[in-house]
């Protein structure tokens, strides 16, 4: 599919998929987002990246972490996989001992209670302890689906259950650990790659339900968002007015509306930062009337201006950027 489509999908899209609506989401079987891991706008994670013991969010709806060892992650793209190519989740052990490497997704619609539902996966790996698990938040309880054999190919994983009348949030979890999200016994070098994760109403595993990039992207922005800075000074940024000499009023429209009201953040500190036409850096910025469709920022500039003139907040490093986050 060409860029051109993609981009047409995302605007359509754009104005259809709002907050928690299940009608929107009709027709489609998997509630997993980024099952096949097209979006990651936090990074390309192309080479091996640290995870830590908290879990913390990689690419898209997927939040990673180990516990008792060290491990990393990394996004590979055009893999082969089951005969179609993709892109693949890899989780590895740096360290041995009792523990675990896993990445969690949070599915947050709760539609599942008293329903029968299915997770699957092909996933590849070299340890026996490599699987998948549904756990339900509200009920606490963990289904697992049968381990991989560490056999060092593509097996499918997969596992059913029905919930309990009180499961709540359903999390699932994928990477090596025991039946129950416990430790297991876990050697330097262990791996867990996956790819076409997909969670889906009834007792059948069926094929992977592709979305557009377009779609996906719709889908992930609803949980966070992110402007990045490059080179080219003032080519992205956030938009405003001067409302007095000293004092620029910005505001950011999100194109989906989130999930919740956001946290907003950029990275550094407001001195990497640069306020058009002028290329100052600002003394300071807050927000207010923060909301799931979008955000007030109140920027105090070190250099006078003329009150009604426009101006923009940017960061005009390609490491820089500023980003909402109202992620589970």
């Amino acid at each position: 599919m060409t860029k051109a489509r993609e981009n047409s999908d995302y605007t359509g899209l754009a104005a259809d998929i709002v907050a928690g609506d299940t009608a929107a989401r009709a027709g489609r079987k998997n509630w997993i987002i980024n099952g096949d891991f097209q979006i990651s706008q936090r990074g390309a994670f192309s080479s091996a990246t640290s995870i830590t013991a908290s879990p913390v969010y990689y690419l898209d709806r997927f939040r990673c972490k180990h516990h008792n060892i060290s491990g990393t992650v990394v996004r590979q793209t055009n893999q082969t996989v089951n005969g179609k190519v993709t892109n693949t989740m890899m989780l590895t052990a740096t360290a041995g001992s009792n523990g675990r490497v896993e990445a969690v997704q949070i599915i947050e619609d709760e539609v599942f209670n008293g329903q029968t539902v299915t997770i699957s996966a092909w996933v590849i790996s070299n340890s026996a302890s490599a699987r998948l698990i549904i756990h339900q938040n509200g009920a606490n309880i963990q289904t697992s689906s049968n381990a991989h054999t560490g056999g060092g190919a593509y097996e499918l994983l997969k596992a059913t259950v029905t919930c309990a009348s009180n499961a709540g949030q359903l999390h699932i979890y994928t990477g090596i650990q025991a039946a129950g999200t416990g430790n297991v016994a876990i050697a330097n070098g262990d791996y867990f790659k996956m790819a076409f994760l997909q969670l889906e109403l009834g007792s059948v595993a069926t094929d992977f339900e592709h979305r557009s990039y377009g779609e996906t992207l719709v889908d992930c922005q609803r949980y966070y968002r992110r402007i990045q800075g490059n080179t080219l000074n003032f080519t992205q940024g956030i938009n405003g007015l001067y409302n007095s000499a000293n004092g620029l009023l910005a505001s950011w429209d999100f194109d989906t509306p989130m999930r919740a009201a956001p946290t907003f953040g950029w990275t550094g500190t407001v001195a990497n930062y640069d306020i058009e036409p002028y290329d100052v850096a600002p003394a300071a910025m807050s927000t207010f009337a923060v909301s799931a469709d979008s955000l007030c920022i109140n920027v105090t500039d070190n250099t006078s201006r003329t009150v009604g003139t426009a101006g923009r907040i940017v960061a005009d490093t390609a490491a820089g950027y500023f980003d909402v986050d109202a992620e589970l």
